[in-house]
C-alpha cells in the first residue's frame, strides 16, 4: 500500500496522521506501540491514500458529515487498534458524529463492507483477542472458540458484519 498523502487535508482524513504528536492528550508512544504490533495489511489500511479517499467520499455522500472527516478517521483507527469494539461502531459513530442511530448504522455498515472488507479477518482476530467476543455475540467467551473466529458472524452477504445491537 502506498502513503502518498498530498495535503494537510489528507493528513486530517488519515486514520494514522489525524492526531499528531502535537495533539494535546494524545498518547503518541502508546499509539506507536499499537501500530508496531499490527499486521502489515492493517497498518497499510491506516496509511493508505485510498483510505483517505474513502473517508473523503463518505463525507461528501452525507452533507452533515462534511467537516467530520477527522472524527471518522479516528473511529476507523480506534476499531483497527481495538480501542473500540467493532460491534459498538454504530453507537460510536452516533455519539462522535452527532447522527441518529439509523444513519450511524448505515455509516458503520459502509465502513465495514467497503473499507474493512479486504482485511476483515485480521480485524476480527484482533477484536477477539482484545474483547474475547466476536461481533454478533452477546457475551464474552471464556475460552477460545472451537470454530474459526468469525465464521458464525451474522452476515448480510460477502464479509459484511451485521452491526445491529443484539441486546
Amino acid at each position: 500500500m502506498q502513503n502518498n498523502l498530498q495535503s494537510s487535508e489528507d493528513f486530517g482524513l488519515s486514520p494514522y496522521f489525524v492526531d499528531g504528536s502535537s495533539t494535546p492528550g494524545f498518547g503518541w508512544e502508546r499509539f506507536q506501540d499499537k501500530i508496531d504490533a499490527l499486521p502489515e495489511n492493517l497498518y497499510g489500511l491506516l496509511v493508505d491514500e485510498k483510505t483517505v479517499d474513502f473517508i473523503g467520499s463518505l463525507t461528501r455522500r452525507y452533507a452533515q458529515l462534511s467537516v467530520q472527516g477527522p472524527d471518522i478517521a479516528r473511529i476507523i483507527r480506534d476499531v483497527i487498534l481495538t480501542d473500540v469494539y467493532i460491534g459498538d461502531m454504530p453507537s460510536e459513530v452516533s455519539k462522535k458524529l452527532g447522527v441518529d442511530q439509523n444513519m450511524a448504522l448505515e455509516i458503520a455498515r459502509t465502513v465495514v463492507s467497503q473499507l474493512f472488507a479486504p482485511v476483515i479477518e485480521d480485524i476480527k482476530k484482533l477484536q477477539f483477542q482484545r474483547f474475547g467476543k466476536l461481533p454478533g455475540s452477546s457475551a464474552p467467551q471464556s475460552t477460545a472458540p472451537q470454530k474459526v473466529p468469525g465464521e458464525d458472524l451474522p452476515e448480510t452477504g460477502g464479509n459484511i458484519i451485521d452491526l445491529r445491537s443484539k441486546s
